[in-house]
C-alpha cells in the first residue's frame, strides 16, 4: 500500500526500482503473458495469438512493456528497441532473431482468449491491501 501512495519512492530507491523491474518482468498481467515466459519459450502462442501476430518474439515483449503507445501504429520507439536488441545479440555473439523484432503488425493489446488471458489471483482484502 505504501508504494501505491508514494510511487516516487521507486525512482528514488535503487533497490525498489530493481525489485519493481524484476516483478514486472516475471509477472503475467492478464491478458498479457510475462516477459520472462515470452523470452524463455514458456509462452506458446495459441491460434488467437497467432491470428493477431503475437508470438514468442522480442516484438511481443515490446507490446507487454508499452503496447498501447508503440504497437500497431508504426512507432519509431518500437523500431529503436528492436535495433538495440539486435545490437546486443550481435555483441554477445548470439544468433539474430529471424522475425518479430518489432510490433508494428500487432494490435496494441493482447487478444481475449490468447495464451496470456488467464485469471490473476490478486484479491483486495477488507483492510485495503493487495495480497496474492
Amino acid at each position: 500500500m505504501y508504494l501505491l501512495e508514494h510511487p516516487e519512492k521507486v525512482a528514488e530507491d535503487g533497490f525498489l526500482a530493481m525489485a519493481a523491474g524484476i516483478w514486472f518482468y516475471m509477472t503475467p498481467q492478464d491478458p498479457k503473458p510475462s516477459m520472462h515466459d515470452v523470452m524463455t519459450g514458456f509462452f506458446v502462442p495459441n491460434a488467437k495469438d497467432k491470428a493477431a501476430n503475437f508470438g514468442a518474439t522480442f516484438g511481443t515483449t515490446i507490446n507487454i512493456i508499452n503496447g498501447g503507445y508503440e504497437c500497431g501504429n508504426g512507432s519509431s520507439k518500437s523500431v529503436s528497441r528492436g535495433q538495440y536488441y539486435t545490437k546486443w545479440l550481435e555483441f554477445f555473439g548470439m544468433p539474430a532473431e529471424p522475425s518479430g523484432i518489432g510490433c508494428a503488425n500487432q494490435r496494441s493489446s493482447f487478444p481475449v482468449g490468447g495464451t496470456g488471458d488467464t485469471p490473476g489471483y490478486w484479491t483486495k482484502v477488507w483492510d485495503g491491501t493487495a495480497k496474492c
